[in-house]
């Protein structure tokens, strides 16, 4: 599981364009999800930031705030 609250969050640097990935040492861009309407059509949302290294994909950051390196694969299985 993973939390972060909202005075954390407040913390919490500016995420940019990319990011220095903490597994392998490497810049990677930054990309973002999508919001799906409730008419099933998407729109750009910067609630969600991750990046991918080597196939595996890590949250970067939460409404444009850096958070660092969790892998969505710990988040699915409860590790951090």
């Amino acid at each position: 599981m993973f939390a972060i609250g909202n005075d954390e969050l407040e913390k919490c640097g500016k995420l940019g364009k990319s990011i220095q990935c903490k597994m392998c040492g490497k810049k990677h861009h930054v990309r973002y999800g999508e919001e799906v309407l409730r008419d099933g059509t998407r729109k750009p949302s910067k609630m969600l930031a991750f990046y991918k290294c080597k196939g595996i994909t890590y949250l970067a950051g939460i409404n444009g705030k850096a958070i660092g390196g969790k892998t969505w694969k710990n988040l699915q299985h409860g590790g951090t």
